[in-house]
């Protein structure tokens, strides 16, 4: 079997999908009725409020177990030590880049939020976006947080690798694997007991660092909180690289017992997400948890039987994914400033922002494919690529392979 017959084309295409989704989902957090974000449009929308809390359900856990999966498909090709020494780069490059160059553009758009609603004069607002540009913070990292929680994941990785294949914990994997394939349906069951018990476990946590005084407790809490959060999502990719026949068994492939259950939890998750009440905050992280789980198994089953099949149009969305993500949220932040001059629609609006923040971020992304430099800036492409190849589509470039 050729290389290229043997490519799983479904696992890049769900990357690019789970990437691309924080478009819709950042898009219609401006007007979210129950979740302060931070663009805040006065015209609230049930519908979008509803949208928004069933992406943020799957968007996350499922790209997370892609991650996972990549990174130790690589780990079977690489040596440890020189595949992190390549994330650090390809990681790492991206996120400095965004703090320098994207952060204080955002920070900005939120300070002059304010001023567009009313809230402060402008004068006011200035001010403070002159203040929050010249002095950085954690709040700066936003959107960016993903990068150093794969760059944390990846080393964690790179330190189990081998006690994982040497007992005794080799002794453990194989006793889950069997039990796995012994009785999948059971050991979903389990596996979402466990997912749902963590993420109770790091709502609490994060809550109890906050509530607490002093900067330590404060960054304790955002910590926990999405780092450790989506650390089990990752490396259930890797088991489902690892293990095959278990990747057979817990991804959906037919019938409609587990798009049912999943659908079911991500609906009441969504409904649940917002409320204030500490029970209902309880609850909703439960089934989200569940909800994260079932709708990745059932996300990539769909792209498995779907789009595992070459095609050079989405070799180009592929390409162009991680640039689209790093750039997407300035993007938003600036249309849906404007957005508040106009009284439309709130769907209406929800829609052209996600039209302008595709075509416009992808458009950036064309420009910085023909830039050497920008190429390494942006997705962290060492710069000894020959000049030639940053023009092919066909070249992976996104900072999970």
């Amino acid at each position: 079997m050729s290389a290229a017959s043997a490519r799983e084309h479904h696992w890049d295409s769900l990357r690019a999908f789970l990437m691309l989704l924080g478009i819709p989902y950042h898009a219609a957090m401006a007007y979210n009725a129950r979740v302060v974000w931070d663009i805040q449009s006065p015209d609230k929308s049930e519908f979008l409020t509803f949208v928004s809390g069933i992406f943020v359900t799957f968007r996350m856990p499922a790209f997370f177990i892609v991650a996972g999966y990549f990174a130790a498909m690589l780990l079977e090709r690489k040596p440890p030590a020189l595949w992190l020494r390549s994330r650090l780069t390809r990681l790492g490059i991206p996120f400095l880049t965004g703090l320098a160059l994207l952060a204080p553009l955002q920070i900005a758009l939120i300070d002059l939020n304010g001023a567009v609603t009313g809230a402060m004069p402008m004068a006011t607002a200035l001010d403070r976006a002159a203040q929050d540009v010249t002095h950085p913070g954690f709040s700066w990292i936003m959107h960016l947080w993903f990068l150093p929680a794969l760059l944390a994941y990846s080393t964690l990785l790179v330190l189990l690798w081998q006690p994982l294949r040497q007992p005794p914990l080799a002794g453990l994997v194989q006793r889950l694997h069997r039990f796995g394939m012994m009785s999948p349906r059971t050991a979903i069951a389990v596996l979402t007991l466990v997912i749902t018990a963590w993420e109770v476990c790091v709502h609490l946590s994060h809550q109890a660092m906050l509530a607490r005084d002093g900067a330590l407790p404060y960054l304790l809490a955002h910590s926990i909180d999405p780092y450790l959060r989506y650390l089990p999502f990752f490396f259930i990719g890797i088991a489902l690289r690892a293990a095959p026949d278990l990747r057979s068994a817990f991804v959906w492939q037919k019938g409609w017992a587990l798009p049912t259950l999943a659908a079911i939890t991500a609906i009441v998750a969504s409904l649940l997400r917002g409320r204030d009440a500490t029970d209902l905050e309880i609850a909703y992280n439960a089934v989200d948890g569940a909800a994260a789980l079932l709708v990745s198994f059932v996300v990539i089953g769909i792209a498995q039987r779907f789009w595992n099949r070459p095609d050079p149009r989405i070799d180009r969305i592929v390409d162009a994914a991680f640039s689209i993500y790093l750039l997407h949220h300035p993007i938003i932040y600036a249309l849906s400033t404007l957005f508040l001059l106009t009284s439309w629609p709130p769907v209406e609006e929800f829609a052209l922002v996600c039209l302008a923040t595709f075509l416009l971020s992808y458009a950036a992304h064309r420009a910085i494919r023909r830039s050497p430099l920008a190429l390494f800036l942006f997705n962290g492409v060492s710069l000894a690529r020959k000049s030639g190849d940053a023009d092919n589509p066909q070249t992976r470039i996104t900072t999970l392979r």
